[in-house]
């Protein structure tokens, strides 16, 4: 760290603490209300920072700030492999799409890819629209709109993937998709809030979990009765197949991989897309598509609550958008007041602020920086969004930003990418730009957006994802005369 910063001088930025590291820095961040304070602060002084350095331990960990030292990362994105030791990825996750590697990783992506082009997604907006609707139709008021929105959320990826066959689906008396993040948060939180499962999981890796503490007990329970349901509508779907036929056209995408099983010609084959796969990949799936587009739709709620005067406008461009209440696939394209408001947000409070931690796989020379094999990266691209380098006024909320010819002054194409970039960027990302235009027009067709007076600061708390606390920050309350159901 100190040859770093003899090498790079002001450009670097580091921060070291014996032992502990940089969760310490990260927690102490936490309890003043947002663990990403501390790289803000830095990034806002010193804007021409391109790199901060820390330490886990023994090990140097990396928070890549320039985009002309992470693009290179993002467009090789074998040079890394994403490091997890909080049993996610073992646990729920080892077979999808996020974890996957080589050529398990490019079969994964061929066989999704076509599926999440527009063509094929339009298919689905009818569902999204009904989806949203009957959610509309049932809560006259909302306390709690992070939760409210990511049933939404969830229920169009449970829909995409399994069809109406899991349609009220309950695991320990709650919504599926909720409990299913609730879990993931679990992970997450057990690791970051308790020093000794963090230091157990870091020296022993998944042997850890053979020494469970009654937390992580109750992680596992919950994981077990969860894949148990995923395995009961699997098998449902594979019987009502033999029953009554295949019928792949426009299927949802349990019947892709059903599919693929059934066309598979070798016994190795077969085994690759066996229950686990589909499993796995659904839960890739629900964990990508339903926290992330429902943060961004909850807090974009937050942030019309505090900037109203963009409200009007942007409930007149939404019923532009409705047919017989809906919002189609022709439609969409004038909702553009909205989706600058989208990126906006997401610009300022992006959902992932960064990608998972990434370990380098051997040693790395990018420009005039070298990284040494087995180093922690994260890849940093949230802060070039409010590096004053990239835009005029960066910690401004300005949706109007958008509209401009040319909203980033310096840009070399890897300033704002909130869905990642290169050969590993998010595969779901048009859906959820889809997703989140349609709830996020329908609720503020048929909501008040009321911000809870008795507040006087709103925290940003990552729960695996970045949305703000506590939940009722903000209150929904139905506006009979903007009623498009």
């Amino acid at each position: 760290m100190i040859k770093l910063k003899v090498q790079f001088g002001k450009q670097i930025y580091f921060y070291y603490i014996p032992i502990l590291g940089v969760i310490q820095i990260y927690r102490s961040s936490a309890k003043k209300g947002n663990p990403q304070q501390w790289v803000i602060d830095i990034i806002t002084k010193h804007p021409e920072v391109k790199l901060i350095v820390s330490n886990s331990v023994t090990k140097p960990v990396f928070i890549i700030v320039d985009p002309e030292y992470y693009k290179p990362l993002y467009l090789d994105h074998h040079l890394l492999v994403k490091h997890d030791q909080s049993g996610i990825k073992d646990f729920l996750l080892s077979k999808g799409l996020l974890f996957a590697e080589g050529e398990k990783w490019k079969e994964q992506r061929s066989l999704l890819g076509d599926h999440f082009l527009f063509e094929k997604l339009k298919d689905r907006i009818p569902m999204m629209n009904q989806v949203t609707r009957d959610a509309i139709n049932n809560n006259q008021t909302v306390d709690k709109v992070f939760q409210y929105i990511c049933s939404i959320t969830g229920g169009i990826v449970i829909r995409s993937f399994f069809g109406q066959e899991a349609e009220g689906w309950l695991i320990n008396d709650k919504p599926a998709q909720i409990e299913l993040g609730e879990i993931l948060k679990s992970f997450v939180l057990v690791r970051f809030s308790n020093f000794f499962i963090y230091f157990k999981q870091k020296l022993l890796g998944m042997k850890s979990w053979d020494y469970c503490l009654k937390a992580e007990k109750e992680i596992l329970s919950r994981v077990i009765k969860f894949k148990q349901d995923l395995n009961q509508i699997i098998s449902n779907r594979k019987s009502k197949i033999e029953k009554e036929g295949r019928k792949w056209e426009n299927g949802d995408f349990l019947d892709v991989y059903l599919n693929k099983l059934s066309n598979s010609k070798d016994t190795q084959e077969s085994y690759q897309y066996q229950t686990e796969d589909i499993i796995s990949q659904f839960i890739t799936l629900f964990l990508a598509g339903t926290e992330t587009t429902g943060a961004l739709v909850s807090n974009s709620l937050l942030f019309l609550s505090e900037n109203t005067s963009y409200l009007e406008d942007l409930r007149n461009e939404a019923k532009s958008a409705l047919v017989d209440g809906q919002v189609t696939a022709d439609t969409l394209k004038k909702l553009v007041q909205l989706e600058c408001f989208l990126k906006e947000v997401m610009r300022l409070k992006p959902s992932v602020v960064h990608p998972i931690v990434r370990q380098a796989k051997s040693d790395i020379q990018i420009k005039d920086f070298f990284i040494k094999k087995d180093s922690y990266i994260l890849l940093g691209s949230f802060l070039a969004n409010i590096n004053s380098n990239h835009y005029e006024k960066p910690l401004e909320f300005n949706p109007k930003r958008w509209l401009q010819p040319k909203p980033i002054q310096i840009d070399n194409g890897f300033v704002n990418i909130p869905f990642a970039a290169g050969g590993r960027n998010c595969i779901g990302q048009h859906m959820a730009m889809i997703e989140a235009r349609i709830i996020l027009a329908h609720v503020i067709l048929n909501y008040d957006i009321i911000k809870n007076p008795e507040l006087t600061k709103v925290d940003w708390l990552s729960r695996g994802i970045q949305t703000y606390l506590p939940d009722d920050a903000i209150q929904l309350k139905k506006l009979e005369q903007y009623l498009h159901i």
